[in-house]
């Protein structure tokens, strides 16, 4: 199964040279080398709300040229589960800059995951959301759930 992990501006967030945003999936205690990915922010600017923030699978470095449009962070690339277990522990690593403190990553940030037949739109600041503050700028998020949730309906043949 394919999984895309993307995190998008619930509002408009302001961004300064050089701020960047790390994310990268632990799959039962295990880094999953092939999800790492970097974005970084080489302007001064701002990205709207509703706006792609950061994607899982690659490495970007946006600069003033990619300012001539309204700004918009790449899609992320697909993440290939093969078996999902119901007791396995999966996890979203977010490292920034950006955001330092939980409070404001929970108001600012809504999380996407997707495949090719379900999207779920999961707001952070959402009450069942299991975030892990590790430090400064450090977060886990548990997406164990919702990755279980996109693999039944892949199954599902309605």
């Amino acid at each position: 199964m394919q999984v895309w992990v993307e995190i998008f501006a619930q509002r408009a967030v302001n961004v300064i040279d050089l701020y960047e945003t790390e994310m990268k999936i632990i799959y039962n205690g295990v880094d999953i080398e092939e999800s790492y990915s970097l974005d970084r922010y080489n302007f001064f600017g701002t990205i709207l709300g509703g706006k792609r923030i950061a994607g899982l699978g690659r490495k970007k470095e946006y600069t003033g040229d990619d300012l001539f449009r309204i700004f918009e962070a790449d899609t992320s690339n697909p993440i290939e589960f093969i078996f999902i277990d119901p007791q396995d522990d999966i996890k979203l690593n977010i490292k920034t800059n950006m955001w330092l403190d939980p409070g404001i990553l929970v108001q600012e940030v809504l999380m996407k995951i997707y495949t090719e037949k379900k999207v779920l739109e999961v707001p952070l600041q959402r009450a069942d959301i299991k975030l892990d503050w590790l430090s400064r700028g450090n977060f886990t998020v548990d997406i164990g759930d919702f990755i279980r949730e996109l693999n039944a309906a892949r199954i599902n043949v309605v």
